[in-house]
């Protein structure tokens, strides 16, 4: 009877001590890209350029993905939606871009949350710092600041994933114009909806699922907290 008592001790102060973490998840990651800003800008500045290095493309073959307001810049906006629900659902609009320099992004997830990425780019030498950044409020509660570490390790994991593939993309060929042209004929509208089944697998999928991962990453803490086991695991 004692044991259970101490159990039940520990599990109140482990809970209580999710107070000592902030409540707003932040993060950066950064790479530098042997390429101008003016080359590195519409990889991020366009969703559909940005869907070819995003570390979360291929992770759902069913996921769906919609494109819809202008082709890029502030109002341009990505929604995605899966068969596989730890995927979820959500969407990502620009809500700030300053050409060559900066776009920032709206995230909203299926559950009701909400978050903000940034991309920010600096010029050094022939080539571009590029950092990528997330903020969330994850709530005053304990048990979600506990969930923002998770959050933050996961969310951290993806960038650098992207901004590799990013680099890799960019790097990799003289001929990213043609890559641009074949990728703009694939989609013949902003509204188009777009299936990633013919994606290479050549990203890591450990991590779950885009910006919609996140999303996935709470819920699975959600049910372990209730002692439930999360779908995606056996």
């Amino acid at each position: 009877m004692r044991w259970i008592i101490y159990i039940l001790i520990f599990l109140v102060l482990l809970l209580l001590a999710g107070y000592l973490f902030p409540r707003e998840v932040t993060l950066e990651r950064s790479i530098y890209i042997d390429k101008p800003p003016q080359a590195v800008f519409p990889y991020v500045n366009n969703f559909h350029k940005f869907n070819s290095w995003s570390p979360w493309r291929n992770i759902d073959p069913s996921m769906q993905y919609k494109y819809s307001g202008p082709e890029e810049g502030v109002g341009a906006e990505m929604s995605w939606r899966g068969e596989n629900s730890k995927e979820g659902s959500g969407s990502q609009t620009i809500i700030a871009s300053t050409p060559n320099s900066m776009v920032r992004t709206k995230l909203a997830f299926g559950d009701g949350s909400t978050a903000e990425a940034e991309f920010k780019l600096l010029p050094e030498g022939d080539g571009t710092q590029i950092t990528w950044g997330f903020n969330s409020d994850t709530g005053g509660g304990p048990r979600e600041r506990w969930m923002g570490l998770a959050v933050k390790k996961m969310v951290g994991e993806s960038y650098e994933q992207g901004l590799t593939k990013l680099k890799n993309l960019l790097e990799s060929s003289d001929n990213t114009g043609k890559k641009d042209t074949s990728e703009a004929a694939s989609q013949e509208s902003n509204d188009t909806t777009d299936s990633v089944s013919d994606i290479p697998s050549d990203v890591d999928d450990a991590m779950g699922g885009g910006p919609q991962g996140v999303q996935s990453e709470m819920q699975n803490q959600q049910q372990e907290e209730a002692g439930e086991t999360p779908e995606n695991e056996p």
